[in-house]
């Protein structure tokens, strides 16, 4: 039985990362840190806007004042650009899809509250969701399922009812490790084999086919291991 659909934020109900892959680059280049780590990682972002932002920077800058200062850098320079972010293709009538199911929608990011109600509020997705939950919340990240554990705590529902949809390896890894069934967005950053080798039942180019994916569940009444 399916009771919710948990959506991953950045990346996956979002088209913004390429803005914060912008103003990551400008933050490092402004302190002439190493820039060869820039790229996306396999397990996530390097520029990882939520919770994990400190910690990757420290990568670049391990004192943790300094690593905290361009974190918040960061962030204030992705504030300033919340009005260009915009709502991955087929966000809207995936979300509404699962609500004439019957089911609950969940938002669950490692981004601070602050960042996402604006984006929440720019891309006019408010009340999209019966329940966010953001990286303040938590202690451990992706790939820990700590957070999509809260997030089905909160709903009410067992986490194997849950479906997750997610754009990255460790969000995939971690609603695998929740016990839900995972969705993966295909990326250049993770392509179908590595999405389906962290636990993803299905692996979508965009979420109009995720959408296809839900409706083919719908009919069945249960979910893919």
């Amino acid at each position: 039985m399916i009771s919710a659909v948990i959506f991953d934020l950045d990346g996956t109900v979002l088209d913004n990362e390429h803005i914060w892959e912008e103003v990551f680059a400008q933050v490092v280049n402004s302190y002439h840190l190493e820039t060869n780590k820039l790229l996306r990682q396999p397990n996530g972002w390097l520029h990882e806007p939520g919770i994990g932002l400190v910690p990757n920077f420290r990568q670049l800058e391990p004192d943790i004042q300094k690593a905290e200062k361009l974190a918040r850098e960061t962030r204030q320079l992705y504030k300033q650009r919340i009005g260009e972010v915009k709502l991955a293709k087929g966000v809207e009538e995936t979300a509404a899809l699962a609500k004439r199911l019957g089911w609950l929608t969940a938002l669950s990011t490692a981004s601070i509250w602050e960042t996402v109600e604006e984006e929440l509020e720019a891309t006019e997705m408010y009340l999209a969701f019966d329940v966010t939950t953001t990286g303040e919340e938590i202690i451990a990240n992706k790939p820990d399922p700590e957070i999509y554990l809260l997030t089905a705590y909160k709903l009410g529902v067992d986490p194997a009812e849950c479906i997750v949809i997610e754009d990255a390896l460790a969000g995939v890894r971690a609603g695998k490790e929740a016990g839900m069934t995972c969705i993966g967005m295909v990326s250049g950053y993770a392509p179908e084999k590595m999405l389906t080798g962290a636990g993803a039942g299905w692996a979508v180019q965009d979420m109009r086919q995720a959408a296809g994916v839900l409706s083919d569940l719908s009919r069945v009444g249960r979910t893919s291991t």
